[in-house]
Parts: structure tokens; C-alpha cells; sequence
């Protein structure tokens, strides 16, 4: 997020821009925004996947575990577990981290800008 941010700052406040090195600037930015959105993305996707799969699985039919007592324990250990991806343990990942990030690097890319300091 870094390197997306600085990028984006030159790029938005460089007076003296040719077309070259706009260019150059923005093949950088294509790739960071990119690996951050493949993150993101991949990351929110398989905590949903995960909620989902542990609806099935509460949703199995009781049937198969008159069969095999020992599956039953297991599907209840697994179910009691709590997993998800997180941020350092604070945030679940999800589908609005995408527009929170972006969001948050807009801000403080403004209140730098702003502020007229050179960078």
C-alpha cells in the first residue's frame, strides 16, 4: 500500500510531467494496485467460502453420524473452531476492505497533498 500510495502522490502533484515519465510512473502503480487487489480479494473470498461450507456442514443430515459416532465428534470440533483470514488478528478480511484501502490511500494522499509539503 506504500509503494500505491507513493506513486499515486507523484503522479498527482509532479508539476513537471512528461508523458514518458507519467508512463513510468504508472506501470509501477498498475502492478501494486493489482498484487493488493489479488490479496484482498482472494483473502475476503475464502472467508466467505469458509462461512458457507460451515452452514453445509451443520446442515449434514444426522443419518451418516448414527453410522460413525467418530465423524460426529469431528464435525463438532471443527465447527467450534473459529477461522478466518485476518489483519494481525483485529480486522476480518472482507469484501469492503477493498474500498476501505483505497479509500484511506485517497485521504491521506489529499491531506498530504494539501498540506504543500514536497515529498
Amino acid at each position: 500500500m506504500a509503494g500505491l500510495f507513493w506513486g499515486g502522490y507523484r503522479i498527482a502533484f509532479y508539476s513537471g510531467m512528461t508523458e514518458i515519465y507519467f508512463l513510468s510512473l504508472l506501470m509501477p502503480q498498475l502492478f501494486n494496485l493489482s498484487n493488493q487487489l489479488l490479496i484482498i480479494i482472494s483473502a475476503s473470498m475464502t472467508n466467505e467460502l469458509t462461512s458457507k461450507v460451515k452452514c453445509v456442514m451443520q446442515c449434514l443430515p444426522h443419518r451418516s453420524s448414527i453410522q460413525d459416532p467418530q465423524r460426529k465428534f469431528k464435525f463438532k470440533k471443527d465447527l467450534s473452531q473459529e477461522n478466518s483470514l485476518t489483519l494481525w488478528k483485529v480486522y476480518v478480511m472482507d469484501r469492503s476492505l477493498i474500498i476501505t484501502s483505497i479509500g484511506t490511500l485517497l485521504t491521506y494522499g489529499i491531506l498530504i497533498g494539501t498540506s504543500g509539503k514536497n515529498v
